[in-house]
Order: C-alpha cells, then structure tokens, then sequence
C-alpha cells in the first residue's frame, strides 16, 4: 500500500514538472519573402535536410545524375536547435520529410496533415495556394 502511494506520488511530481517544460517544437512552415519556410527541432543532431517530392528536391536526391548530397540541407544558425530553410515553391500540394543525421526520416511534428507516399510510407502534407495574388499555406 504503502509503495502504490509513494509510486503515484512520484508519478504525479514528474507529470507536473513536465507541464513546466518549454515546448521544443517548431511550427509547421510559413510563408516568408522568398518562399516557404520549414523548420525542425532537433537540438541533438548534426545535419538536417528537407526532403519532399518537388522536382528540384526529388526527395533530397536532387537530380540524381549530378549526385549532389547537400539538397535541402537545413541550418540552425545560432544553435538553438531549430533548423531551418526557405524553399520557393509556388501553388501546389507537396509531399515532405526531415531527414535527420542521414539516418531517419520524420515527419513535421508542426504539420498535423499527412499523407501516404515518401520514403518513409507515410509524409507530412503542405498546400500552397494562391488567393489575391499571395500565396498561403494550407
């Protein structure tokens, strides 16, 4: 009886200092002079790419003939663990991942829209669209 109450207490103390945690997710991409941008939090890693199915990106792949390795490489300029990039991509509905340390795929954990298709199986979903000659993000 006695372990069950000290058990639940422990488990009650570390669900409250978890409420006091600071969000670590970025939002999901914006529209930015220049394009959309995208970004990903992942303070731990060392190289993140974006990764979609435009034709200039081809999955990170670019133009697979050239056999470039830094298509829709992100930064995180001032290290705190958000990376980021601006893509120009006009009206359209594309297919994205983050790639990260040149070992996983993730989805947008930004972007609640997914989809089926990508290298993972499944892929996060951004619409771009055109209203009053500006696009949005949808």
């Amino acid at each position: 009886m006695c372990r069950a109450a000290a058990a639940a207490g422990l488990v009650a103390a570390l669900g409250a200092c978890a409420s006091l945690a600071p969000r670590s997710r970025a939002p999901g991409p914006a529209i930015e002079d220049g394009g959309i941008r995208f970004r990903f939090f992942a303070p731990s890693a060392h190289r993140v790419q974006l990764a979609g199915d435009w034709p200039e990106n081809n999955w990170a792949q670019g133009d697979g003939a050239v056999g470039e390795a830094d298509i829709g490489l992100m930064t995180d300029d001032d290290n705190d663990g958000t990376w980021e990039i601006v893509v120009a991509l006009g009206p359209g509905r594309y297919r994205y991942l983050f790639r990260v340390d040149e070992v996983s795929w993730r989805l947008d954990p930004g972007n609640p829209s997914e989809v089926e298709g990508g290298p993972a199986r499944r892929a996060s979903e951004l619409l771009v669209v055109e209203r009053s000659g500006k696009l949005e993000v949808r």
